[in-house]
């Protein structure tokens, strides 16, 4: 039979033998072997990933979708984008395909996005044509900003849409904008007309930078204004007047709502 003090004596030989076999294994080095092992085969698994999205043919572009245009052609855009079929849907990069279609004075706003795993849709938002400008010699169509979109078909103006004369520019190119703020207040007034008295003014000669000419098809109707608010302030003086020319078969110059609270017909001699 054993005493208390062989016990003793056996507990303290296997504690003994457990601190020097944890001498051979510090934890500290157990810790950093088991991290080294994490981050191999997180690498391996990494490695694995990239050549399988960058690489696999299931991740190449099959399809691109475009939307928003009415103007431009879709092989036109997919051309400006320089997105193509079979390109890795990975590797596309958007930030560049975006840059070269705002490029395009067509184009006001251009999103694209990813559908993964081979599909890219194309948005679009294209500038429209708001007006006629005589260029020096040239008739161009541009949009409410002010950006020359294309030329126009025939300086007959059979589009339907206001044409602005008088404008100092003389060598805008396609893709520029004019840079007058005169051509800003033609529209404004033109549209002012419009809601007012639709179809009866089809354009605005700039005569200076506070003295606009509008006039009819024709050119018996002329309106002279400095700013737009003068036709709002005087739309039923204005109604009136051209009601009442009309009716008359008045022959007039033109009529000027440049005088404050008063509108003033210049009759022809």
């Amino acid at each position: 039979m054993k005493s208390n003090d062989d016990y003793g004596e056996e507990k303290e030989y296997e504690t003994e033998e457990i601190i020097e076999e944890n001498e051979h294994y510090p934890p500290g080095r157990i810790r950093i072997f088991k991290i080294i092992v994490s981050y191999c085969l997180l690498g391996i698994l990494g490695w694995y990933s990239f050549n399988f999205l960058f690489h696999y043919d299931f991740f190449n572009i099959k399809y691109i979708i475009v939307d928003g245009n009415d103007y431009l052609k879709q092989n036109e855009i997919l051309k400006k984008s320089e997105i193509k079929i079979g390109e890795n849907i990975f590797l596309l990069n958007l930030k560049k395909s975006v840059g070269l279609l705002k490029g395009d004075p067509w184009i006001r706003e251009v999103e694209i996005k990813k559908i993964i795993p081979d599909k890219i849709k194309i948005i679009i938002k294209e500038r429209k044509v708001s007006a006629i400008v005589k260029v020096g010699d040239e008739y161009w169509e541009s949009s409410k900003e002010g950006i020359i979109l294309c030329l126009s078909d025939s300086e007959e103006n059979t589009t339907g849409l206001p044409l602005i004369t008088g404008l100092n520019s003389k060598n805008i190119k396609f893709g520029e904008k004019i840079p007058e703020p005169e051509y800003r207040t033609a529209l404004e007034i033109i549209h002012c007309m419009e809601v007012i008295l639709p179809k009866k003014f089809c354009g605005v000669d700039i005569i200076d930078s506070d003295d606009f000419l509008i006039y009819n098809q024709d050119g018996s109707i002329k309106v002279r204004v400095n700013k737009a608010e003068e036709i709002i302030n005087k739309e039923n003086l204005l109604r009136e007047t051209l009601k009442k020319i009309m009716e008359e078969k008045l022959l007039i110059d033109y009529i000027d709502l440049r005088f404050k609270d008063s509108l003033v017909i210049k009759v022809k001699k």
